[in-house]
């Protein structure tokens, strides 16, 4: 099978040469430019022929148009940037929070490696954007988790006319991005979706409306992907979203198991590796188990081998080696 023929039948449940597989990981110094970053996206799918290539763009990159600024300590690979100045400080501030042009500034930039992207894959592989949900937009506004629960909690319509803003933009982008060529978008929650940093009335009021916003945006498309982000996360909650692809950390405390969710959803799994833990650590024959226990767990349907998050970009590439020869060896 292509890559693309063994996506779409593992979407359809339909019986596939092997389990496909896709990783993703931050390349912090090719980052910087649309050329570099759809050079670095390339270079890691063609290493690795990954089933369904995830656009991992720089962790800022849907902040820094409203004035979020980051510094990267040196200029190596693992180099990871710190944010530095965040618009957000006071409740006043939300009012500065306006819906943005997604073909102009930095989100113009992301639109241009897309471009590049769809042009060297020219259909043979599906590719998905990473976009952040509202609410996750809004708290790396603020780039301090207590003062943006206590924005929510105490300021509540002014954090809404600002998710208003930012659901407006990147339902743009979303379009924007379809339009590129995307198969559909990675649609992220990081830490806006578990119990560690927020409660579920809160996200029923801050977070799903605007999801589903910027998620119609996207419906075209085939491979659209839910990810559910940290441990204790309310992976539930978001069984009932339109996409077909449910993405989170299998492994984290708190989080259902594959063998456990899979009798409450027909979507596609994406996730099997401790990308914090094993992908790690190792050694590459404990990764390959992982793998192995995963495609086990997942009765051998609607599943893609993936991490439970971004790995890393000090886990070896061994690693990355070891998780396709599991799938290999199922063919």
């Amino acid at each position: 099978m292509t890559r693309r023929e063994r996506i779409r039948n593992t979407l359809l449940g339909r019986p596939t040469d092997r389990p496909p597989v896709s990783f993703w990981r931050h390349f912090y110094d090719r980052e910087g430019s649309a050329e570099a970053l759809a050079e670095a996206m390339l270079d890691f799918e063609r290493a690795y022929e990954w089933d369904l290539l995830k656009v991992n763009p720089r962790a800022s990159y849907h902040v820094e148009d409203w004035g979020t600024k980051t510094k990267r300590p040196g200029t190596g690979p693992l180099d990871k940037p710190k944010v530095v100045a965040s618009p957000v400080k006071e409740p006043g501030d939300w009012s500065a929070i306006r819906a943005l042009d997604p073909t102009r500034g930095v989100l113009g930039e992301m639109l241009d490696a897309e471009e590049r992207i769809a042009a060297a894959v020219q259909g043979d592989t599906d590719w998905v954007m990473t976009v952040f949900n509202p609410i996750s937009i809004a708290a790396d506004l603020v780039n301090d988790d207590a003062r943006f629960v206590d924005h929510l909690r105490n300021h509540g319509e002014r954090v809404h006319e600002a998710l208003r803003a930012i659901t407006e933009t990147f339902g743009g982008f979303v379009r924007e991005t379809m339009a590129r060529g995307a198969s559909g978008i990675f649609f992220a929650t990081t830490d806006w979706a578990n119990a560690g940093h927020i409660d579920r009335e809160l996200m029923a009021e801050f977070g799903r409306p605007y999801d589903l916003k910027v998620l119609a945006e996207a419906l075209a498309g085939l491979v659209n992907v839910i990810h559910v982000c940290g441990p204790k996360a309310y992976v539930e909650e978001h069984l009932d979203y339109p996409v077909t692809v449910l993405s989170w950390d299998a492994h984290a405390e708190g989080n259902p198991s594959i063998a456990a969710l899979r009798g409450r959803t027909n979507k596609t799994f994406l996730t099997g590796i401790d990308h914090e833990g094993t992908f790690v650590m190792g050694p590459a024959a404990a990764v390959q188990e992982e793998a192995r226990q995963a495609i086990h767990d997942s009765g051998g349907t609607r599943f893609i081998l993936g991490p439970g998050c971004a790995v890393p970009a000090a886990a070896p590439r061994e690693h990355f080696q070891a998780v396709r020869e599991v799938t290999l060896a199922c063919a």
